[in-house]
């Protein structure tokens, strides 16, 4: 897998890889500024030639360490060589570079390159990036199949294997892995290419993934180059701490000399002393590149003996000091893994990493690390909870390590050393004492404190210039490691590597010879801009790079991004659940996972190991040489972009790469023994095939996968832009190689991964099969006898023991020492959390061994039953092996018995056995033997059978012949007889000889065989015998001679043809006897057929007397049964036909079944005959059948039988049919309306089903038929019904009713000419005419002549027009027609139009009714009764009249009697003064102060319309004014009938049904912030105007600009006191407007038939109901403005209706009644506003004012009328067309008229009874007779 590298870390403390250290202090960071000058000389790298941070792009982020600082460094930008922060320990990074550039610069004098193109980078502007990759752009498929290749791979190497498996292998991918890597495994690494077809879909957000990058330097990870570097530091920094001012590289021929190469070269010949003595300074020369120079090897010899050898005798002085070498003589005789140990001292002295290095900082900015939400890794918890720096596991391609506490160089393995508090607890690092402070000098890189006179040598002065101690100077180059970059998304990094790789190959373009060889379509060849560049090109340059001292390349590497944080870029279940290659195998997520995978036994997910990591590269970012972590399995997988390089060694070379990368760079493993655990070293190919190391290669390219084998080392590069994903995996060969990776990890001290030991005790406990059990035991083996080993040795020490059973978390059993899992058992101490193994116990702490406890995870026997079963399992495979070898060495012919054990033994075996295959053919083949010989030994038992009824088949019949011809007649059945032959015998036992087994059954079949041949030469003589002529003795005697061999033949189980021949003869000769002596008429057909059939057996001949006449006899049975059979079969079977069949058994043999089923056919017949005739009689003792049954009988019939009696019903169930479904779907309300009444139909359907279908019963038709008569009799409980004619005369009723109750006539007329009873006006005459209008003297109303010649007087003021004394033809009361309404049935209510009428008629006087009663509710009080009354009064009278019949809501009552009454009072009142008109707010918008336009209009817009246009008009109904149809939002076709302008709208309070309607002051700038909120003005009664910041309003709003508002006056004084608002300003605001009023000139006259508008305030609610009040849901009735009824508000529930609604039963008083009451009474105390609309809500009520009875107007209750009235809409919505069958609520009159406490007895006879007891009184406060004594007294 994709590895990258850690960055520098901590002395002597593992490296993260691919980050900075931890608490590093970046201060070289880039310069913000470009055109801020660079201070010194040195802060430029002078071998830098590009990076690709410098190429500038939009959308990257730099990334920011924890303290802030940008942690993005580049070689090219580099500032100050010295620590910013004042607390870091380390010295800064640009050392090493100072140190070179100083050194060549002072031996050379060469200036570093030009930076003209850095410096054009860091000035260009970003480059501006998409924020979604575009796919289309990178390659994501590859050709399987390439070009051969013309030319070798660079360096020689032979490319790894590429495999291109099936369909069908590819569906396992741990089984194609097994199979292909006995091949795969000597390469280290191979390439698999998915079949065609196979295609993973990557599904990352690829706007969202956003990732961070590591800067790697090419030339500093090349080995020997950073060995180079190291060293070049370290000798710079001696000389300058020796005090040389200038120090510089000699120069030889003008060329400096390479003093790293000298002084290892020199060390390869044995050292300085060794060199000098034998005299090869000038081998050296040659070996360094010089040639033909004088003097040379002196020249050599005296650069080394001026500036290395003082370097070299420094280093040799400070290991052989006693106080200032770093680590202790070493033992020869311990182990290396040891070595550290002799420092590490106990834990609680120092239990933490040696010093840092004072060269790098020490702080870490993690990468792409997954976040603290319990998704972690085991590899990031780890790094938690070790104490030691822990960098996160990195997964690399191809392989995975997790740099861990690292195997510390010998000079690292003291303690700590911890930097000072303060100047006074400063201490020396070698006396230890604090004394003598002013000889303290401390360390410039790690600021430790020394006395200069325990130096050794010791100083006597303090240095000048910068002083590093032993430590830091002689172990620099410890901390290297790769910066961060910056923050990614994929477009971005995309963006920067194709700019990256256009800039470097426009100038270091491969060869042009070369480059027009390429093919156009050649996949090894990507085009760069103009320039072709190849695979081989790139590669050469990449290491071209990488070993070039002079030319420093940096790339950035998005290395690690954890799947647990980005997401994987396959789909998985939880992302994608339906996406099928979720569960696909190969599927990354799913690889650790699968069966065959050891790592699913891992508990928890690790992240990069088990759950994918993924790898983003460009153009030449690496990863360095490496294996996976515990030498585990790996898989990578490109999803798409260029190609990948691999380099692979196999794991058996992984010994000889180590020691050829150690023997590179010996510094480099000496300062880090665990250097290869850091991914951050490369090394030539080329270098290593030279060594003997195997060395292959592959190109990756887009979907193709690579697999690294375990324990093989792999590196590799990128190519350009691409996409990776990998995974670990193991397979059960792995479990050694990952004991040995553990192993590795102890002596280096590495943390692992996870426990190895565990891993093995969770295999045992999951998987209990054979095949987990074979490759687990010597595994299992070997982690036992190791524990047991380890425990006993720590229980010699005298500790005691503790069994704890429960898993802990890994940190609680983790070595503190060498920082393994000891998951078994540890050592603990109650002094401290840390625990050690078995190896360490010394190393705890101070206590003694009595007192440290050992924890056990198992005891010694569950290790060993855990083992020992183990082993028992996988020993089973070879323990039946070893039964199978014993039982074939036994005998030559082994037992089939024992041979049948072992088959089911080892098929029970759940394991492969080689040998198991072979056994069971060869028991197969034995079974089948033995069956063969148990068909001759075993009789088979007889297969006789009873006899079967029925004519046999032809098939039969031929059957039955073969076999009789083949065998004699007799008892025995001829299928009995055996069917092999003695010479199969013979066969078979010839056969078992072959074989080779041995089985009881061969002893049986050779004894057989002798009897056989017994009986077969017996049987030969009979037959001859039987050939002579004999006596009738002699032939008796003969057959019992026969019977006796039959009988011993037949427990034979052997064909025998003697034998068969002596059956026929003695058949024969009983059957001769049987025909004399039975009687043939007697027989049935199935005997005759049995009798001929024992005939042809025995060879009977034909002419025989009693087979020529069994022969006639089966021919007529036969054409008999025929007949049976086709009559049988066909379905039109009549009685005749079956009784003449019947008739003819007597003489004909026949088939008893067929027989019976001829008579079961003709009774069923005669059944159906018999019950169709007794209904066609209609006999009174049959039950009538519906028409359904009918049918039903009839279909059962006409299936079997043709009866004609059941053919005549067929008519009549069909007509039944069709009456029921008409009948049914007039009850169920579905039959169509035809212009033909429906009740006529019912009755002609009545006529017709009595007489002509009598016989059915017809349950619909009965139902319908009392519906019927339910509708006749309710017909005639109707007042207007006339006997005369049948049916209802209410259309003349109707028609007065509709015309004197509309609501929108409520009002009077304004003409004072409507003064007549009629509704026509009493006009003066013309000129010079005369008047028939007659006046009355107390009203002084003017009457028509012919209304008033109506039998009495004034109308208005006679209540003799009232109280019926006058008689009118109309004269029956209201109130019975709800009653009669409501008991009508459902056909009437369904289909009668005179229900209908009579429905509309109480909708609409009822609500007549009601607005009367309200205002004689309201004129009932003496303050009310004023003479403006008088033309309401009227009004209602008139349509009283034109009603004629009695209305009100009880005989008791009647409204025109009262009318009448109040009307004589009101006219004998004085003539009141008129009052001032109470005022609504005015309003002038800009319309109405506009003029209008040339086309009449004027509109809302103002004149601003295109006079182009020609726009359609509209007409106002209210202000009669013109505007433009499109303005005012109107677009329907055809235009509206009533419109209403928004004008109006507004001064109306209503909403504007075409669009929103806004209003705005005109002198207000805020054109979209504050608006006039109308319904708040309106609710204030008018007296302020209120401006709110309102939201936008819609694009088709209309705004109408508010030119004035003039507040409301009140009508008397007390109003005008709190009224403070000025007559023609904006009362809110102050700001005083003129008001320009005057009317428009295009005014319309108003319509003749005005309303006039009342005095009456808001109408209370009724009371002499009972104080019943509705709870309505819409327009109060007396408020109601629609012309449509709505649906009939009674139904049959209106009994819980009334109990639902709150109706206050009789006789409870209206303080404890519905909450409704309150309301009713509230508003009575509003009585003195008005309206001036009627449809318009009156003004709102004030807060402050209660209820009498002590409500408040909103205290939890009911809302009072008034507020329901503010509560609905103005304009009542139409009811639906069909009208659900759901509750109503009743009107306050038909809730008392319906209510059985009220109901009157009806004037004609009513279908239901009358009530038990009449209704108490009401207890109202209207009085009827108040009107009719104070009219009299008038």
């Amino acid at each position: 897998m994709d590895g990258n590298s850690p960055p520098p870390s901590a002395r002597g403390t593992p490296a993260r890889r691919g980050r900075p250290p931890k608490n590093a202090n970046r201060t070289p960071v880039r310069n913000p500024d470009p055109a801020t000058p660079v201070t010194s000389p040195t802060d430029q790298d002078t071998s830098v030639v590009l990076s690709s941070m410098d190429i500038r792009v939009a959308g990257t982020t730099p990334i920011v360490s924890a303290d802030g600082s940008n942690q993005n460094t580049s070689g090219a930008t580099n500032s100050s060589s010295v620590a910013s922060a004042p607390n870091s320990r380390r010295g800064s990074r640009k050392a090493k570079t100072d140190a070179i550039a100083a050194m060549q610069a002072s031996s050379t004098g060469d200036e570093s390159d030009d930076p003209q193109l850095m410096g054009a980078l860091r000035n260009s502007m970003p480059i501006e990036v998409a924020p979604v990759l575009n796919l289309a752009s990178v390659k994501t498929i590859s050709p399987r199949e390439l070009p051969p290749r013309s030319t070798p791979r660079p360096f020689g190497l032979e490319d790894c294997p590429a495999f291109y498996p099936t369909p069908e292998e590819f569906k396992d991918p741990m089984a194609y892995i097994r199979k292909i890597s006995d091949k795969a495994t000597e390469y280290g690494i191979c390439k698999v290419v998915p079949p065609v077809g196979w295609k993973m879909p990557f599904v990352t957000d690829t706007e969202s993934f956003r990732f961070k990058t590591r800067l790697q330097r090419l030339n500093s990870i090349e080995a020997s180059s950073r060995a180079k570097v190291n060293f070049l530091e370290q000798l710079y920094r001696f000389h300058k701490q020796q005090g040389n001012p200038r120090v510089s590289v000699p120069t030889i021929n003008h060329r400096p000399l390479d003093l790293w190469l000298l002084r290892k070269e020199v060390h390869k010949l044995g050292g300085y002393e060794a060199v000098t003595k034998m005299k090869k300074w000038s081998d050296l020369g040659a070996l360094l590149g010089y040639r033909g120079i004088p003097g040379l090897s002196t020249q050599i010899r005296n650069s080394y003996t001026r500036v290395i050898l003082p370097y070299e005798h420094y280093c040799e002085r400070v290991r052989n000091s006693t106080t200032l070498s770093p680590s202790v003589q070493r033992d020869p005789s311990r182990a290396p893994g040891d070595l550290w140990l002799a420092d590490f001292g106990k834990i609680g002295k120092s239990t933490s990493s040696p010093p840092s290095s004072p060269l790098t900082a020490s702080s870490s900015s993690p990468l792409s690390e997954p976040p603290e939400d319990g998704r972690r890794g085991r590899r990031s918890a780890r790094m938690s909870t070790d104490r030691m720096t822990t960098p996160v596991r990195q997964l690399s391609e191809g392989g995975t390590t997790l740099p861990s506490p690292a195997f510390p160089s010998p000079s690292f393995r003291e303690a700590k050393r911890e930097p000072p508090k303060d100047k006074q607890e400063q201490s020396c690092e070698i006396c230890q004492k604090k004394n003598r402070g002013e000889e303290m000098l401390l360390c410039d890189g790690c600021d430790c404190g020394f006395h200069m006179f325990c130096l050794d040598p010791p100083l006597s002065s303090i240095p000048k210039g910068q002083w590093f101690c032993h430590t830091c100077l002689l172990e620099t180059g410890g901390d290297f490691g790769f910066d961060e970059g910056e923050e990614h998304s994929l477009s971005t990094l995309q963006v920067r590597d194709a700019e990256f790789r256009r800039m470097w190959w426009s100038k270091h373009a491969p060869n042009a010879s070369v480059k027009m060889d390429y093919e156009p379509n050649d996949p090894t060849v990507t085009r760069v801009g103009d320039t072709a560049v190849s695979e081989e090109e790139v590669e050469q340059e990449f290491w071209r790079l990488v070993q070039s001292p002079d030319e420093t390349v940096e790339v950035e590497y998005g290395a690690d991004v954890h799947s647990t944080t980005h997401g994987s870029a396959m789909p998985t279940m939880e992302t994608h659940p339906l996406d099928p290659m979720a569960k696909d195998p190969w599927n990354l997520n799913n690889m650790p996972i699968v069966s065959d995978s050891l790592l699913r036994y891992i508990k928890s997910d690790i992240s990069g190991m088990t759950v994918p990591w993924t790898y983003v590269g460009m153009v030449f970012s690496t990863f360095c040489w490496h294996n996976e972590d515990h030498y585990t399995y790996s898989i990578n997988f490109m999803h798409w972009g260029e190609t990948k390089t691999w380099y692979g060694i196999p794991g058996d070379d992984a010994e000889k790469f180590e020691a050829a990368i150690k023997s590179e760079a010996p510094d480099l493993f000496e300062a880090q023994p665990d250097l290869l655990f850091q991914l951050v070293t490369l090394m030539n190919p080329a270098r290593l095939t030279e060594a003997g190391v195997r060395v292959y290669a592959c190109n990756q390219r887009a979907g193709e996968f690579v697999i690294t084998f375990p324990k093989a080392y792999h590196a590799g590069f990128n190519h350009g832009f691409n996409f990776n994903e990998a995974v670990n995996f193991a397979l059960p060969d792995w479990l050694r190689l990952g004991r040995d990776c553990v192993e590795r990890y102890r002596e280096h001290r590495k943390l692992p991964v996870f426990s190895h030991d565990e891993l093995l005790i969770t295999i045992t406990q999951q998987s209990q099969s054979i095949k987990t059990a074979i490759w687990l035991a010597d595994s299992l083996r070997e982690m036992v006898v190791r524990e047991l080993g380890e425990r006993a040795r720590v229980r010699k020490l005298g500790m005691k023991e503790v069994l704890e059973e429960a898993d802990k978390p890994e940190d609680q059993y983790q070595c503190a020492i060498c920082k393994m899992f000891c998951y078994l058992s540890q050592v603990t101490c109650q002094c401290k959390k840390e625990v050690v193994c078995a190896d360490h116990v010394d190393l705890l702490c101070e206590h003694n061994m009595s007192q440290l406890t050992l924890r056990l995870r198992f005891s010694d026997g569950e290790l060993q039953d855990t083992l020992s079963k183990v082993v028992e399992r996988s020993e089973v495979p070879g323990a039946w092996k070893k039964k199978l070898q014993k039982v074939l060495e036994e005998s030559a012919l082994p037992p089939l018995r024992s041979l049948r054990a072992l088959l089911a033994e080892g098929e029970r075996i759940n394991y492969p056995l080689p040998e198991l295959p072979t056994l069971r053919k060869c028991v197969q083949r034995a079974n089948e033997w033995v069956d063969s010989a148990n068909g001759f030994i075993i009789r088979k038992q007889s297969r006789k059978r009873s006899r079967k009824r029925g004519r046999p088949s032809h098939a039969d019949i031929a059957a039955n012949a073969a076999a009789a011809a083949a065998a004699a007649q007799d008892e025995r059945d001829p299928g009995d007889r055996p069917d092999r032959t003695l010479s199969d015998l013979y066969a078979l036992l010839r056969e078992a000889e072959n074989l080779g087994f041995d089985a009881p059954e061969l002893g049986v079949l050779e004894a057989l065989a002798r009897q056989a041949e017994d009986i077969s030469a017996n049987a030969q003589v009979l037959c001859r015998q039987w050939q002579m002529h004999m006596t009738s003795g002699e032939r008796d005697a003969l057959i019992k001679d026969s019977e006796r061999l039959l009988l011993d033949a037949s427990s034979l189980n052997v064909y025998l043809d003697p034998v068969l021949e002596i059956e026929k003869v003695v058949s024969r000769e009983r059957l001769l006897d049987e025909l004399g002596k039975s009687d043939d008429d007697s027989k049935d057909l199935d005997e005759v057929r049995r009798l001929l059939t024992r005939a042809r057996a025995c060879d009977l001949a034909p002419d025989n007397k009693y087979v020529q006449r069994l022969e006639a006899r089966h021919r007529a049975g036969a054409d008999w049964e025929e007949r049976a059979r086709m009559m049988l079969e066909q379905p039109g079977k009549t009685i005749e036909e079956l009784q003449e069949l019947l008739g003819m058994t007597e003489s004909v043999p026949t088939d008893p079944t067929i027989h019976d089923r001829l008579k079961s056919a003709l009774a069923k017949a005669m059944d159906f005959d018999k019950q169709a005739k007794g209904w066609a009689t209609a006999d009174g003792m049959v039950s009538k059948p519906t028409p359904s049954q009918l049918s039903g009988f009839i279909a059962r019939c006409e299936k079997d039988f043709h009866i004609p009696s059941v053919k005549n019903l067929s008519h009549i169930a069909q007509y039944g049919r069709e009456v029921e479904d008409k009948c049914d779907a007039v009850l169920r309300n579905r039959y169509p309306h035809t212009e033909k009444d429906v009740f006529k139909e019912i009755e002609e359907w009545g006529r017709y089903a009595r007489q002509h279908l009598s016989m059915l019963s017809l349950p619909f038709f009965q139902q319908l038929d009392k519906q019927l008569n339910l509708h006749y009799r309710w017909l005639e409980d109707l007042p207007w019904y006339c006997k005369d004619h049948p049916s209802g005369h209410g259309s003349e009723i109707l028609d007065d009713v509709i015309e004197a109750t509309r609501p929108e006539d409520d009002l009077p007329p304004t003409d004072e000419y409507f003064t007549c009873i009629c509704q026509d006006p009493v006009r003066p005459p013309p000129p010079g005419g005369q008047s028939d209008a007659v006046q009355c003297d107390h009203c002084f109303a003017r009457f028509h002549g012919k209304c008033a010649a109506n039998g009495g007087s004034c109308p208005f003021c006679d209540h003799n027009h009232w109280n019926g004394k006058i008689h009118k033809e109309r004269n029956w009361h209201f109130c019975f027609l709800p009653l009669i309404l409501t008991r009508a049935p459902d056909l009437t209510h369904n289909y009668s139009d005179t229900w209908k009428q009579l429905e509309i008629i109480v909708h609409r006087v009822d609500r007549l009714s009601s607005v009367i009663g309200h205002f004689l509710t309201f004129a009932s009080q003496a303050g009310n009764q004023k003479t403006s009354l008088l033309p309401q009064v009227r009004h209602y009278m008139r349509k009283l009249y034109k009603i004629q019949f009695a209305v009100s809501p009880s005989r008791e009552i009647s409204f025109g009697l009262d009318l009448a009454g109040l009307h004589r009072i009101l006219a004998g009142l004085p003539t009141e003064k008129p009052h001032k008109k109470r005022r609504k707010p005015k309003l002038v918008f800009g319309p109405d102060a506009d003029e209008d336009w040339y086309d009449g209009t004027r509109c809302v817009c103002r004149r601003n319309a295109d006079p182009k246009f020609l726009y359609t008009k509209m007409d106002c109904d209210h202000c009669k004014r013109r505007y433009h149809a499109p303005c005012v939002r109107v677009t329907s076709t055809p235009l509206p009938d009533k419109w209403t302008c928004p004008l109006c709208c507004v001064r109306k309070n209503k909403s504007y049904p075409f669009a929103e309607v806004r209003v705005k002051r005109a002198d207000d700038d805020r054109l979209t912030e504050m608006w006039v909120n109308m319904p708040k003005t309106y609710e204030m009664h008018g007296q302020e105007l209120i401006v709110e910041r309102m939201p936008l309003p819609r694009p088709d709003a209309i705004v109408l600009d508010l030119v004035s508002f003039t507040p409301w006056s009140p009508s008397d004084s007390r109003d005008r006191d709190r009224t403070s608002t000025t007559n023609g300003t904006f009362a809110t605001h102050g700001f005083p407007t003129p008001v320009p009023t005057h009317s428009p000139p295009n005014q319309r006259p108003s319509s003749s038939h005005s309303h006039h508008q009342p005095p009456s305030p808001a109408p209370t609610p009724p009371r002499y109901w009972n104080g019943y009040l509705p709870n309505r849901v819409g327009p109060n009735p007396y408020q109601a403005m629609s012309s449509v009824p709505p649906p009939p508000p009674w139904n049959s529930s209106w009994h819980n209706l009334m109990a639902t609604t709150g109706a206050r039963p009789s006789g409870v008083p209206p303080e404890v009644s519905a909450p409704s009451m309150s309301a009713t009474t509230s508003s009575s105390s509003y009585a003195g506003k008005k309206r001036k609309f009627i449809d318009e809500p009156g003004p709102e009520r004030p807060e402050s004012s209660g209820s009498t009875n002590g409500t408040a107007a909103n205290n939890g209750r009911e809302p009072s009328p008034k507020q329901q009235r503010r509560s609905v809409p103005h304009t009542p919505v139409p009811p639906p067309a069909t009208v659900p069958n759901k509750v109503q609520t009743l009107s306050p009159s038909l809730a008392m008229i319906v209510s059985p406490v009220d109901t009157e007895p009806s004037p004609r006879p009513a279908p239901v009874p009358r009530p038990s007891s009449p209704p108490p009184p009401a207890n109202t406060s209207y009085n009827p007779k108040y009107y009719r004594e104070t009219s009299l007294r008038g």
